[in-house]
């Protein structure tokens, strides 16, 4: 009688690429917000910022060439405010109003084919900044991935200069991708900056901790409620810098609802929501998602034998949720 031997089971490391995810989303789309916050001035900017960002993303010539000169001075590409409300699904109302206030602010302006990011804001300091760490964020993805042994294309075998513009754009594309989420996990973009929050809050020591990653990187190996730590209201509001009574009030329906659990002075993701089918797909998606994201960096010359090497400032700083 012949045996076959034992089929290794494939190891994916789907739970640890959900978090280093969403983690890499988080801190693009809380670094945007800051920008737009400091730049625009107001309180409660959080839907503003990201605007914000899905308009730049649209600006053509304010990406193109990154970080070189730009190739003209004359404001180019633009998205209309019926596209950014079908897109982001939002009610055109609501875009309108926020795309009229950062047009005020002088952080937009209408072209013939929609509103841009004029390309004088690319000598602006803070959004220099901001560009930066967009693009940085990504390169620290592939480097965690390079770091854990997960899948990477190969680097292009040819010689040909490293394009940093077509990582800049899949960074902020990975960015806005967090919002496919909203009506399928989450009911709208408030309910997903507080549940990613705490999800990277409650999970960074493990997320960070090589030999802790990997135990828990696998959909069946979610990290127990024993190892995670609760994440407060008041260190969500100040990491997002949105109001204590909002945040507060969203995560009393969060938790009505059974996605998050109240844990001592803090909230944890629910075990229910972590283990049930919807993590699963979570998981897979973002597998599926990096992985084209990745593929698109190929073409530009993105160094994945030595991510490190790509970065234009270091290491980005991750959330603060001190």
């Amino acid at each position: 009688m012949n045996l076959e031997p034992p089929v290794t089971p494939e190891r994916t490391q789907s739970r640890l690429a959900s978090r280093l995810l969403v983690e890499t989303q988080l801190t693009s789309l809380v670094r945007a917000i800051a920008i737009v916050r400091k730049l625009a001035g107001g309180s409660f900017v959080f839907d503003r910022g990201i605007f914000f960002l899905a308009i730049l993303r649209a600006s053509g010539d304010v990406l193109a060439d990154w970080p070189n000169a730009p190739r003209s001075q004359a404001d180019s590409g633009g998205i209309s405010i019926n596209a950014l409300s079908q897109s982001l699904h939002r009610p055109f109302e609501t875009v309108r109003r926020h795309v009229n206030a950062l047009i005020d602010a002088g952080l937009c302006a209408r072209t013939n084919n929609g509103v841009v990011i004029p390309i004088a804001l690319r000598d602006d300091p803070d959004v220099a900044a901001l560009l930066v760490h967009l693009h940085d964020s990504l390169v620290w993805l592939a480097d965690e991935f390079h770091a854990f042994d997960m899948p990477l294309p190969r680097t292009a075998t040819v010689d040909q200069p490293y394009r940093a513009d077509i990582t800049l754009a899949a960074s902020i594309d990975l960015a806005l991708g967090a919002f496919d989420n909203v009506g399928l996990f989450v009911s709208d973009w408030l309910e997903l900056a507080i549940v990613g929050a705490v999800l990277v809050a409650s999970v960074r020591r493990i997320t960070l901790d090589s030999e802790l990653a990997r135990r828990y990187s696998e959909t069946a190996t979610f990290v127990p409620i024993e190892q995670r730590d609760p994440v407060s209201a008041a260190a969500i509001a100040r990491a997002l810098t949105i109001p204590y009574s909002t945040v507060r009030r969203q995560i009393l329906a969060t938790v009505a609802a059974g996605k998050l659990i109240e844990r001592g002075r803090g909230v944890l993701l629910s075990d229910d929501l972590l283990a049930g089918p919807g993590a699963a797909i979570m998981g897979a998606t973002a597998t599926m998602r990096t992985a084209a994201l990745f593929g698109r960096l190929v073409p530009g010359g993105f160094p994945f034998n030595d991510p490190k090497s790509a970065y234009a400032a270091g290491r980005p700083a991750l959330v603060d949720f001190s």
